[in-house]
């Protein structure tokens, strides 16, 4: 089977090799668990293997995000290059629409090639619909085309906590191909990061609890290593 390298330091060797290819993955977590640095660096470490990717983000402006990014990994200094070369592009839909999307990365694979992209979140979009009926029912359709589309995705799930024991799983959960855990933890007076890849179809995969941080030059991730 052929896989997506994340190019995440310690993750591909817990995903034994990558993200299965045309796979959609749901990375969960709450406040301060990371997620936004991870998606990043998913799409920066694509582009720089030639894999163009798109973060279509429902909250923060890319301006924002680029800013945030800079001062979060300050060593990777060829992200501007990489973005004008359009081998990275951040967009901000006009609305919080699963069909805007839909329609944006149509767009980005046929004009540009995308081969990766990050949708930021599902939860915004989850509260733009009246009734938990039709967005389930949108995000099935969603997810079809996604699966018709050589793209290999990654959809931010916000939850409320960012304790592991509190985390409940909902229709995110059940219908992606992946779920990749990201938690904020105590330990006596500090938070310790760690992350759990709690499922992915069609590959074996590590399933440790482990650490991580988040570095100027990218995110290591400690395999083999205990949070506690």
């Amino acid at each position: 089977m052929d896989k997506v390298k994340t190019g995440i330091s310690g993750l591909d060797e817990m995903l034994n090799g990558g993200i299965p290819v045309g796979r959609h993955v749901a990375l969960y977590g709450g406040p301060g668990a990371g997620k936004t640095s991870f998606c990043f660096e998913y799409l920066y470490q694509g582009a720089k293997l030639g894999e163009p990717g798109l973060y279509v983000s429902l909250e923060e402006t890319p301006e924002d995000i680029i800013e945030n990014m800079k001062s979060t990994f300050p060593l990777l200094t060829d992200v501007p290059q990489l973005i004008k070369e359009k081998k990275l592009e951040l967009i901000k839909p006009d609305k919080l629409d699963l069909e805007e999307v839909a329609n944006i990365l149509e767009d980005r694979i046929t004009t540009n090639g995308i081969k990766r992209a990050v949708i930021d979140s599902a939860t915004m979009i989850r509260l733009s619909f009246k009734s938990e009926t039709e967005y389930r029912q949108t995000l099935f359709e969603f997810l079809s085309l996604l699966r018709n589309l050589d793209v290999t995705s990654i959809t931010v799930v916000e939850a409320n906590t960012a304790t592991r024991s509190e985390m409940h799983y909902d229709i995110e959960h059940f219908v992606m191909d992946g779920i990749i855990n990201l938690y904020n933890l105590d330990r006596e007076d500090r938070r310790v990061r760690a992350l759990e890849i709690f499922k992915m179809r069609g590959t074996d995969h590590s399933r440790d609890l482990v650490p991580f941080k988040v570095t100027p030059s990218g995110i290591k991730v400690y395999t083999g290593e205990k949070v506690f």
